[in-house]
């Protein structure tokens, strides 16, 4: 559940939910640099990489957890986490929504990440798994 003040972070995810993919524009060359950068750090179990590739309210859980620091405390007391992010991030990507990139683009109730442009460049902005 999302309080108010969460609500359009929140509607991005179940966005990238429910929106069907967008015309099949490719991928932006920084954007796919950003994604193999996050892969990487999840293979190297490197969160001080992946910490510079998020965005600092990004949203890890669909109980309205949208701090960076939690997400990444979750993600060091089980391997699963990491271990989906090097999974989906070596998927198809495709933007979902005229913003955000979804690794992978279909993911259903699965983990997925999704990805968009900010003044910094490219960041992960979700990686959630469930409904």
């Amino acid at each position: 559940m999302c309080t108010s003040r969460q609500a359009l972070r929140c509607a991005t995810v179940v966005a990238a939910i429910f929106v069907p993919v967008v015309a099949r524009a490719a991928i932006p060359e920084d954007a796919r640099n950003t994604i193999r950068q996050v892969h990487a750090a999840a293979a190297n179990d490197d969160f001080a990489a992946l910490r510079l590739l998020m965005v600092g309210d990004f949203q890890w859980s669909f109980g309205g957890d949208t701090d960076v620091q939690q997400a990444l405390d979750a993600w060091k007391a089980d391997p699963k986490y990491l271990r989906n992010l090097r999974r989906v991030t070596s998927q198809a990507c495709g933007f979902i929504t005229r913003q955000i990139v979804q690794c992978p683009t279909k993911a259903g109730a699965g983990f997925r990440a999704g990805f968009e442009r900010t003044p910094a460049g490219w960041r992960m902005r979700y990686f959630v798994e469930g409904e």
